[in-house]
């Protein structure tokens, strides 16, 4: 441990983990994850801060804490988590502005409770606390304020209640109150919400509304829903298929040439072909202008390509194997995303076809094989790892840039997920969301047997991300382990139907 603490100085230069060079770059997600790794670093308070300050987005819980290091901005952090051991020293402030979370107040005595509920002014916050210490949740939803925030916060049976009217509830975030009730299966709302009308809905809460019809096996009303949206994409036609067995639906994912889950299994059913575009350099370009593996020039490729007016010249200039993935991305947008480029940069072989094309199906989605990616929660490289995770391996976070570095930490995680959890779908999912998230929020919903699934249990994960994702890397990995040669992998075996 002392050896590390006295590379670190060094290993801070090598890295440009410099303060006064940081700020001279543009605000960015780059810039942030610099600047985080920066405070973390830092044993100077004021540099920290400075830090802190120059942050283009912060992360409220994670920017904090790594201050709270730091006595003098301990009670910062304190006020916006408030939790169950200093919740008598912090301001009262603090907990109106949301620094308590239901969860936290779900979990405390009776004491904690009434201390609240004497000192808090009239507001959701106090109101819920009464719920709490009467254990009587019957005025939640006559109140529109408190029905989102216990909805949102606190899914919980606890809750659940018969509801005759949802006027109150019936905005641009009606959606998220829907969803919530239909993914943790709140089944009084749930039976509540399939009596709403919902013809002057928007498609976004006539879907969620769909699935509640789904999930309570009234599929009349379900196709009924499903008819009624205006933007009838091939996931809507895919379920209007599904429950209507018509030919018209099933063509309609034919006539798409675009890969995606829904497109896939119809091509499959109908043993049918995507055209899949894979070379695409001619290497006309010796010197391209980015290089992929510097964060500062991919952040500058994509507001130049934001900026482009002539996507197929812009596209000329990275014709080269060292800015292969640019390409790729540019070609994309210039086709309008009508056809399907499945690159193969040399990044990993393995004789384990099931193996190196789940690897490329990663890599596809989490970064499109951009080396020096960065996203907006600080994933690194081409497979997107976490700085926690890469910690955890005792792995250095600025090396993640190099793609050899980066494939080895994502393989080594990949090979530990699928030994936990066997399934390409379940390890996807994992691979976004957590083991956790999969073992608490996903198989006990994939238990359900019946002629819809496990598509309907797909459109039920809990996490928006987590749930379109298992989608694409199951269609990535399917085209993938074609292009390896190993034409027996289908969408189909895969999930079982």
């Amino acid at each position: 441990m002392k050896f590390f603490l006295f590379l670190i100085p060094f290993v801070l230069f090598s890295y440009d983990l410099n303060l006064s060079f940081l700020l001279t770059k543009p605000k960015s997600y780059v810039r942030d994850f610099y600047l985080t790794e920066f405070m973390r670093e830092t044993n100077n308070s004021v540099l920290a801060f400075k830090a802190f300050s120059a942050l283009y987005k912060i992360k409220l819980f994670k920017h904090t804490k790594l201050l709270a290091k730091f006595p003098q901005f301990k009670k910062i952090y304190e006020c916006i988590n408030v939790k169950k051991e200093y919740l008598r020293k912090v301001n009262i402030s603090c907990i109106l502005n949301d620094g308590l979370s239901l969860k936290t107040i779900s979990k405390l005595n009776k004491n904690d409770l009434l201390y609240l509920y004497k000192n808090l002014p009239p507001s959701k916050q106090r109101s819920a606390v009464k719920d709490f210490l009467d254990n009587n949740f019957s005025n939640v939803f006559k109140n529109r304020d408190l029905g989102y925030y216990f909805m949102i916060q606190f899914p919980n049976k606890r809750i659940d209640q018969n509801i005759n009217d949802f006027s109150i509830f019936e905005d641009s975030y009606f959606y998220m109150f829907v969803k919530n009730a239909v993914v943790y299966r709140l089944n009084k709302i749930q039976h509540s919400l399939d009596k709403i009308d919902y013809k002057n809905f928007d498609d976004n809460v006539k879907w969620w509304l769909f699935l509640n019809s789904m999930t309570l096996k009234n599929y009349k009303r379900a196709k009924n829903i499903l008819l009624s949206i205006k933007n009838k994409n091939s996931k809507i036609n895919f379920w209007l298929w599904k429950l209507t067995g018509k030919k018209k639906y099933f063509d309609y994912l034919l006539s798409q040439t675009r890969i995606n889950f829904y497109t896939l299994y119809a091509y499959e059913k109908a043993k049918k072909n995507f055209i899949i575009k894979r070379n695409i350099i001619y290497n006309s370009v010796k010197n391209p202008k980015f290089n992929e593996t510097n964060p500062w020039d991919v952040l500058k490729f994509f507001y130049e390509l934001k900026n482009s007016k002539n996507l197929f010249a812009f596209a000329k200039k990275l014709d080269c194997n060292k800015t292969m993935a640019l390409k790729a991305i540019v070609l994309d947008k210039a086709y309008h995303y009508k056809y399907n480029y499945f690159i193969t940069p040399d990044i990993y072989n393995d004789k384990n076809l099931t193996l190196k094309s789940f690897v490329y199906a990663i890599a596809r989605q989490e970064s499109r094989f951009i080396p020096a990616s960065v996203s907006r929660s600080y994933a690194l490289g081409m497979m997107q790892i976490m700085p926690f995770l890469v910690r955890m391996y005792k792995e250095n976070v600025f090396k993640q840039f190099n793609y050899k570095e980066n494939i080895k930490l994502g393989v080594k995680y990949i090979k530990w997920l699928f030994k936990n959890l066997h399934s390409p779908l379940m390890v996807a999912y994992a691979y976004n969301g957590g083991i956790g998230f999969v073992k608490r929020k996903v198989l006990p919903f994939f238990k359900y047997k019946g002629k819809f699934e496990p598509f309907l249990s797909m459109e039920l994960i809990p996490l928006d991300e987590s749930r379109e994702y298992g989608k694409k890397v199951l269609a990535n990995f399917v085209v993938y382990s074609h292009i390896f040669g190993n034409k027996s992998v289908t969408l189909s075996k895969i999930i079982g139907k």
